[in-house]
């Protein structure tokens, strides 16, 4: 048994996923959904049906009459909308308390970081559905770390604060002899995730190493922007910050990301409606 099963051996209850967003999950290869069935089964859940439809009458989506029924909500949002949206609800609810952190905070970061790397791979024509949730939950091996290791994980929060995920990686192994990378790639395996959301959350910290596949470059920017936009910095200081081989392996200078960042400002607002 090598060190990342001890790890998950020692959890007595592992957060499972509500039926729903599991077979939602199993969707994500398949084109051919039935919409009315999965309607149904939405409709039957009041936290998901209540997110979806106040997701189909936000503003973002510039409807002009309310939407008040399921299949309305789906035929405004999309199919890929609605099953990022399912399956968001369904993971940032596993984990709703947790001693010691801030969890509102980690979902905000979380899902601010999802939007943006769905937005990067969009005008970089990329798996735009991959890259969302493969960005939600980049960082989720963080939390089950949190519940096995409570006080160590306390002080690498600690002791992380402006320090790099590539830097919190490294202490995460120095202390643990693991770290969130490797645990967020398993939950996501035991999950059920297609393996391209599973190779992108184990290589998102190291990007550009040779087993990562080309979404985990997308995922590191989004992390990093996303920090920045929630910090309020300036788009000019983000652009400067961004690791330049990654910037350069995704083919955009800085002067357009400083445009691109100015863009994904508003898309804030819209992964808090998420919480």
């Amino acid at each position: 048994m090598d060190v990342v099963d001890k790890f998950f051996h020692s959890i007595l209850n592992l957060p499972t996923l509500p039926k729903v967003v599991q077979e939602v999950i199993l969707m994500l290869d398949n084109e051919d959904v039935d919409l009315g069935q999965l309607g149904a089964r939405i409709a039957h859940d009041q936290v998901l049906s209540a997110k979806v439809l106040r997701m189909a009458n936000s503003s973002y989506y510039g409807v002009s009459r309310t939407i008040k029924t399921i299949p309305d909500a789906i035929s405004v949002i999309g199919v890929s909308k609605l099953r990022t949206l399912v399956i968001a609800s369904g993971v940032t609810g596993t984990f709703t308390t947790l001693p010691g952190l801030d969890i509102n905070r980690f979902w905000r970061h979380s899902l601010v970081t999802a939007a943006v790397a769905g937005k990067i791979s969009q005008e970089l024509k990329k798996p735009t559905e991959t890259a969302y949730l493969a960005a939600l939950m980049h960082s989720i091996g963080q939390l089950l770390i949190h519940i096995v290791f409570p006080v160590q994980a306390a002080e690498i929060d600690e002791e992380c604060k402006g320090l790099s995920v590539i830097e919190r990686k490294a202490l995460e192994n120095a202390t643990l002899g693991l770290d969130h990378c490797q645990v967020g790639a398993e939950l996501a395996r035991r999950w059920n995730f297609p393996e391209d959301i599973q190779r992108v959350i184990r290589y998102y910290a190291d990007p550009l190493d040779k087993m990562a596949c080309d979404l985990a470059p997308v995922v590191f920017m989004a992390a990093h922007i996303a920090f920045g936009l929630e910090n309020l910095e300036e788009s000019a200081h983000i652009a400067e910050t961004l690791k330049p081989e990654v910037a350069k392996a995704l083919g955009v200078d800085r002067i357009e990301w400083i445009e691109r960042i100015d863009s994904y400002r508003p898309l804030i607002p819209e992964a808090e409606s998420f919480l």
